[in-house]
């Protein structure tokens, strides 16, 4: 006489519901005296993980779309009421959900191809970006999947972070597992981005002197000027663009690399068109 695995559904809810759904359909004409059928069925509820379980989730484009507009936008609270609602909807994890808000419609119809942390990354906002981390940290599958995402331009969010000189975000993305060393389609990493911010802001800076000087609109007192050479050129405070260099090189994931100046010179850097 074959032998039948027994089962317990002791305080296993979602068996006791997935047993009603066979009782319930005509296409299961399941019997409560038939052990077999019954034994099989609750072996298979009980078994490995299941496919459906591993299939990502699909997300509508307005539900993409209101992720993505709240982690933009800043809105804490209508990030934690769409994402708490859609994973309910999707009966998925919250962090399943996350790594589905990518803006994948094609660059040609407007589309950036970018996931729900670049735009806290883009925009400085480390409350929304930690909140965005922590929910994925459940789910380090969905994590690893978003942390270096590249969007139409090849872009991390670590990219943007470091383009606009966010260095809180940049060390939230990095100790998240952001990969330092991912370059961009124009073979740029965030290092020389943060770095060419920094030129530019140099730059900017030197020109307002230089025209403050020449329309004499700009008195400098002779004791100021003493104090000036006492101190030496580059004394100043830093920069927030080198702010961000200096701790990306000195990061644990980026001491290998070397100065975006001398590993991406004559690459094109000044002709990309970067997204924010």
């Amino acid at each position: 006489m074959t032998q039948h695995r027994s089962f317990s559904l002791t305080n296993n809810p979602f068996q006791h519901q997935r047993v009603q759904a066979v009782y319930s359909t005509e296409k299961f004409p399941v019997s409560k005296t038939d052990n077999q059928p019954f034994h099989y069925f609750i072996y298979l509820s009980e078994g490995p993980p299941k496919e459906k379980d591993k299939m990502p989730v699909t997300l509508p484009f307005e539900a993409i779309d209101d992720l993505i507009y709240d982690a933009r936008a800043g809105d804490l609270a209508a990030l934690k009421e769409d994402l708490a609602a859609l994973s309910t909807q999707h009966a998925s994890p919250e962090a399943a959900i996350l790594s589905a808000a990518v803006d994948s419609e094609p660059e040609a119809e407007g589309g950036s191809g970018s996931c729900v942390l670049h735009f806290p990354a883009a925009n400085g906002n480390i409350e929304i970006l930690k909140y965005l981390l922590e929910a994925l940290k459940t789910q380090p599958e969905h994590l690893q999947k978003l942390i270096n995402h590249r969007n139409h331009s090849g872009n991390t969010p670590l990219h943007w972070a470091a383009l606009n000189t966010h260095l809180d975000c940049v060390k939230a993305l990095v100790e998240a597992g952001a990969d330092v060393s991912v370059k961009n389609d124009a073979g740029l990493d965030a290092v020389f981005l943060a770095e060419r911010t920094a030129w530019s802001t140099g730059e900017v800076k030197e020109d307002e002197d230089e025209n403050e000087n020449e329309s004499g609109e700009a008195e400098v007192e002779a004791s100021a000027g003493a104090e000036g050479q006492c101190e030496g050129e580059g004394k100043g405070p830093m920069s927030q663009g080198r702010a961000v260099v200096e701790w990306l090189l000195s990061s644990d994931k980026g001491g290998e690399l070397e100065s975006g100046v001398g590993e991406s010179s004559g690459s094109g850097g000044g002709q990309e068109d970067e997204k924010k």
